[in-house]
């Protein structure tokens, strides 16, 4: 399989994921990065679909930091059955897509940029 054909199949599981935001889970998330060293500013919102989309700006940018952010929100926000999330840097920004869930394709999809 090719390089690019693997990623395509990564992504699909993406696409297909149904996300589902639970009563209060944006405040727990601002709350969250409300404490969160190094971390200057945050938004936080859901779309139509149910995606979380989170959007972080540190005092000072580096990556060791963002993934650090990003494994502390991943872990604050993992589910039992399964965790998944691909990783883009981008220059002096870095971009996660991040599933997680229960059994089923049932969960919550993040989109997280942190710069």
């Amino acid at each position: 399989m090719s390089k690019r054909n693997m990623a395509a199949d990564n992504m699909k599981v993406f696409e297909q994921f149904r996300s589902r935001v639970e009563p209060g889970m944006l405040e727990e998330i601002r709350l969250f990065l409300g404490v969160e060293d190094g971390v200057s500013d945050y938004s936080v919102g859901a779309d139509k679909y149910q995606k979380i989309y989170i959007h972080i700006f540190l005092e000072k940018f580096s990556y060791v930091l963002a993934k650090n952010i990003f494994l502390h929100l991943s872990e604050f926000m993992r589910q039992s059955y399964f965790n998944v999330y691909v990783c883009e840097e981008i220059e002096e920004k870095v971009c996660y897509q991040f599933l997680t869930g229960l059994s089923g394709k049932d969960g919550v999809r993040m989109e997280v940029a942190i710069e």
